[in-house]
Parts: structure tokens; C-alpha cells; sequence
């Protein structure tokens, strides 16, 4: 019996971690937008995110947008199964269980002005933006300036110097 009752408090902490990781991850992708400098072409239309396999961080970006705004631009949240025929996004975020995908997504972006945002570390090398890590229970994030200038978006200083730039 004691041995259910661990396995069922376990699982609602796993829950619980994952569903605060959202969020958090979710209040990042929103900051992130807000210090991107966007094509001035796009400051009338809305800011899309489109959000590959991850539900949770969907749904919680679903909430964000209901009530906030970047700039003057309606925020709208797309989710995808795959990475293939994604239609005009300004932020992709891959989540870690699709990491594998990644160099499928960079091919389908090529030419996009996006910023691809990863759910997993070290993605950076390999074309992301922005990739997630935890370190000590920390959610964090390394940044590539090539990466995002190559897709022909600029990064505040200050969003650089709050993440681990790499290059």
C-alpha cells in the first residue's frame, strides 16, 4: 500500500514539475518575443508562435495570450505534430521530445525570418536561436546571435546578456 501511495505522490510531483516548467518556459518565450527586433514590414500583423509537440507549453501560452500583447501585436499560439509544412511563424519552439527534428525544422525555415526556440540544450550548434536548460533546478537558456541574425532578426543586448551566449 505505502508503496502505491509513493508511486502516485511521484507522479503528481512529476506532473506538477511539468506543468511549472511550462509555465516558466512559457513567461520566456514571452520575453524573448518582446526583445527580438521584428521586421518593421511585420509591426501590423500578429506575432504567431508555433509550438512542436508540447502540449502543456501550448496550452500555457494559450493563457498568456488571452491577455497580453507584444507591442501592439495580437500574440497567436499554432501547434504542430511535425516540423513539415508549418505555415508563416515568427517564433517555432521544438519541444525536447522532438529534438530530433531539428535539422528537418532548420531546412523548412530556411529563408524564414523566425526565431526557432528548442526545448532541449545544446541546439544552438546545430541552427536554434535559443535552447533550454536546467541547471540546479534553474531554467535557463544559451542563445546563438549568429543563428538569430542569420533569419534576419535582432537581439537586444539585454536578452544576450541574460542567457549563456554561445557561437
Amino acid at each position: 500500500m505505502k508503496r502505491i501511495i509513493l508511486i502516485a505522490l511521484f507522479a503528481t510531483m512529476c506532473t506538477l514539475c511539468k506543468a511549472q516548467m511550462a509555465q516558466f518556459q512559457a513567461l520566456y518565450i514571452y520575453n524573448f518575443a518582446k526583445n527580438i527586433g521584428w521586421p518593421s514590414e511585420d509591426s501590423n500583423k500578429d506575432l504567431v508562435i508555433t509550438v512542436i509537440g508540447d502540449n502543456d507549453l501550448a496550452s500555457e501560452l494559450n493563457k498568456l495570450a488571452a491577455s497580453k500583447s507584444i507591442g501592439i501585436r495580437k500574440v497567436v499560439i499554432k501547434e504542430s505534430a511535425t516540423t513539415n509544412g508549418l505555415q508563416k511563424s515568427d517564433i517555432v519552439y521544438l519541444g525536447e521530445s522532438k529534438s530530433g527534428q531539428i535539422s528537418s525544422l532548420i531546412s523548412a525555415q530556411e529563408g524564414n525570418k523566425n526565431l526557432i526556440v528548442c526545448g532541449k540544450k545544446g541546439l544552438c550548434s546545430q541552427g536554434a536561436g535559443i535552447s533550454f536548460l536546467s541547471e540546479g533546478g534553474k531554467l535557463m537558456f544559451e542563445i546563438s546571435n549568429k543563428n538569430i541574425s542569420k533569419r534576419g532578426l535582432q537581439v537586444s543586448q539585454k536578452l544576450l546578456s541574460l542567457g549563456t551566449e554561445v557561437d
